[in-house]
């Protein structure tokens, strides 16, 4: 069965992570496409040398978005390794992160918000990392700059900015003014360099109307596309589910698997905000929601008595994503 192969801790099933997003990316490296940008999505500062690289190759932007999936795939694992929010340690979290993502066509070619959701997922463990330590500075000012260095790849990763805040306040029990002024030093710092290069090259303009864009620029989220509609209406349906079921247990777990949690959810609610509040965010955004997701839908799977269900949620989301290669 699928899902209680996924849910194994035998070491050789580590193998599934790549050779799942191998294969789901296979249609893609027959049939590259490029991401339909809106004007500025790919001009952030950090992001303009890898655009310059791979434009016009299509094979190679689908390439390296496929390393950055196995990459952050394997990062989602690590975090529930080291801190184990998730009770039973298994690749599950990893392949279901490359399932959800797979299913969105256009983002098996590279985009911006690969490296921020790296950097995104760096943020996280600096801040998880202060759960046990005395002294957080190190962490508050790292995970500031993390952020930040996110964001001059995807805009839109600024916006995550209170998860700094938040995070700490929810993992200690006294956060002093130290730990704000290093998260916002920390986060400041990247983007001071950031306007200071484009000062010194004289290109303000260009970077106000890069930023400008980003925030303006309107898009369509997936209201073109009915099959994309109905497998995200699947995805939001498995989170209602996975959220009903973490509610019913969330007494029963950890004090440290709880603040995780909530950590992770904060990510979900800004996410969600997002996509809401600025019309600027697209379908990419499901790469940065697909990481609370990923948590989320796993500790479901893994901790339901009826594991019949599991196997059948698991392999419609399998069939779905199958599907939508071809579409």
């Amino acid at each position: 069965m699928l899902l209680k192969t996924l849910k194994s801790n035998q070491p050789y099933h580590i193998l599934l992570v790549p050779c799942l997003a191998i294969a789901l990316w296979i249609k893609s490296f027959v049939d590259p496409q490029a991401f339909p940008f809106h004007p500025g999505e790919d001009a952030m500062l950090l992001y303009q040398p890898l655009s310059y690289l791979i434009e016009g190759n299509l094979l190679l932007n689908n390439i390296i978005s496929l390393i950055f999936i196995i990459l952050l795939s394997f990062l989602i694992l690590k975090l529930n390794l080291q801190y184990t929010f998730i009770r039973i340690r298994s690749v599950l979290p990893a392949c279901l992160f490359i399932l959800i993502i797979s299913g969105m066509r256009d983002l098996h070619s590279m985009h911006p918000v690969y490296p921020a959701a790296l950097f995104l997922l760096l943020t996280i463990d600096r801040i998880f990392d202060a759960y046990e330590i005395e002294s957080i500075h190190s962490n508050a000012f790292d995970a500031g700059t993390f952020l930040a260095i996110g964001s001059l790849f995807y805009m839109n990763l600024v916006f995550f900015f209170p998860l700094l805040w938040i995070g700490f306040i929810i993992l200690k029990q006294k956060v002093n003014w130290r730990e704000y002024f290093l998260t916002t030093i920390g986060f400041a710092l990247p983007w001071l360099a950031a306007f200071g290069y484009y000062f010194i090259a004289g290109k303000q303009e260009e970077l106000s109307q890069t930023i400008q864009t980003n925030f303006t620029s309107h898009k369509l989220l997936l209201l073109e596309n009915l099959p994309i509609q109905i497998y995200v209406g699947y995805l939001v349906l498995l989170t209602l589910l996975s959220s009903y079921f973490l509610l019913s247990q969330y007494a029963d777990k950890r004090i440290s698997s709880r603040k995780y949690l909530k950590v992770i959810f904060w990510i979900f609610l800004i996410s969600t905000i997002l996509i809401a509040a600025n019309r600027a965010v697209s379908q990419e955004i499901i790469l940065l929601l697909a990481i609370p997701l990923t948590y989320l839908i796993s500790n479901y799977f893994i901790s339901m008595k009826h594991q019949l269900w599991g196997e059948v949620f698991i392999y419609l989301l399998t069939a779905a994503v199958v599907y939508l290669q071809f579409v």
